[in-house]
């Protein structure tokens, strides 16, 4: 008795998981790639001018810095 088999799954199934926050540029699941962080943003890595994933961790990082400054000067004053 042969079976019969009730699904057959698409090996070839391509969807969005999500937008990069800073290109605005489409996520697939079959493309690979992409940083998913701790607030739960999506960001692409193409490796050609760094990724987007590092010019928002470098612009956080100034934005850090640039609050410490401020704190430390109402310190100081």
């Amino acid at each position: 008795m042969v079976r019969k088999k009730t699904w057959n799954k698409d090996r070839h199934r391509e969807f969005v998981c999500g937008y990069c926050n800073w290109c605005k540029k489409e996520l697939l699941n079959t493309m690979g790639g992409w940083i998913i962080n701790g607030e739960k943003k999506h960001f692409c890595h193409d490796g050609k001018d760094g990724s987007c994933f590092d010019k928002y961790c470098n612009i956080k990082k100034e934005a850090q810095c640039q609050d410490t400054m401020e704190k430390e000067k109402v310190k100081v004053n």
